[in-house]
């Protein structure tokens, strides 16, 4: 049996189960297990006698025999969910789930600061959208399996969708290479065929120029917003071909902000204890590891 998971709109798992569980609850266990997580959670699958629409599942019959999609409804109190799913996990007709106000752990930071060296995720993980937009693709790709026509996407709804689109992508990466930006218009028409565009090309070819200017509006508006990665890649003042700002040798091409409630100076005493430990015969790997990620933006 296989099952689509939906562990957040960030990442999104495929399973393969032996058989259909005896009950929600062994099905639950199964997840745990398969996903490494020991949350509590509910489950959601999409009902094929409503048009796919997401359901509670109560009674492990309901579930289709070979193949479901199911979304995990993370408990609010849960623990277990990283930072980037705890801020990204809701369910259509529900509450987002608020991030934690405690203070960023060690691993966290890590995946913060290091996330432009990150392996660029294939297939991309196409965002969960809000709920309107969310029916209203759901109708589309139903219409869509029966007659092949593309949905008329509205302003309103094309709009929604490339904001979420380049806040995931930025997520990931600030500067996207033109393949991996192909790949995430590839993802989303392939996730939602209604929006695959008529014609003789790639089906995706204007969704792929789409999102190029949109996560170049979000990197704009990141900018105004005093965002340091984005600000040092600004044009320099002047008109014409030389105004372009060019790589330099041993320029640093990733410029993070300093993690929350982190300033210079408390990030210069971090970083005297780096050299201390660093200095001892017996070294800290742990601790060194991560004061080097802590002091990453200072350094």
């Amino acid at each position: 049996m296989w099952l689509r998971v939906y562990i957040s709109p960030q990442n999104i798992r495929k399973v393969q189960l032996p058989q259909l569980p005896a009950s929600v609850d062994d099905l639950q266990a199964e997840l745990k297990s398969k996903l490494q997580h020991q949350g509590e959670f509910l489950l959601q699958y999409e009902d094929p006698d409503f048009g796919n629409e997401l359901c509670n599942l109560s009674d492990i019959s309901e579930l289709p025999a070979e193949k479901a999609v199911l979304k995990i409804v993370w408990d609010k109190d849960s623990s277990v969910l990283d930072q980037s799913d705890a801020q990204s996990v809701s369910s259509l007709g529900t509450a987002s789930v608020s991030p934690s106000a405690s203070p960023q752990t060690p691993s966290a930071i890590i995946q913060s600061n290091m996330r432009s060296t990150s392996q660029w995720p294939s297939p991309f993980p196409i965002p969960t959208f809000s709920y309107d937009v969310e029916l209203g693709l759901h109708k589309g790709n139903d219409a869509y399996d029966q007659t092949k026509k593309a949905l008329s996407v509205p302003r309103e709804m094309k709009s929604h969708i490339l904001e979420k689109i380049a806040e995931t992508i930025f997520a990931l990466k600030a500067y996207p290479h033109p393949e991996e930006i192909e790949d995430v218009a590839s993802a989303l028409v392939l996730k939602h065929p209604c929006l695959t565009e008529p014609g003789n090309g790639k089906g995706f070819d204007g969704w792929k120029m789409s999102i190029k200017y949109k996560l170049g509006n979000y990197r704009s508006k990141l900018r105004s917003a005093g965002c340091n990665e984005v600000s040092i890649n600004r044009k320099r003042e002047g008109d014409g071909a030389s105004a372009v700002k060019k790589a330099k040798r041993g320029e640093i091409n990733y410029l993070p902000d300093h993690t929350k409630g982190q300033s210079d100076d408390s990030l210069e005493e971090e970083r005297l204890i780096l050299v201390e430990e660093m200095k001892k015969k017996t070294k800290n790997e742990v601790l060194i590891n991560q004061k080097m990620s802590l002091t990453f933006s200072l350094r």
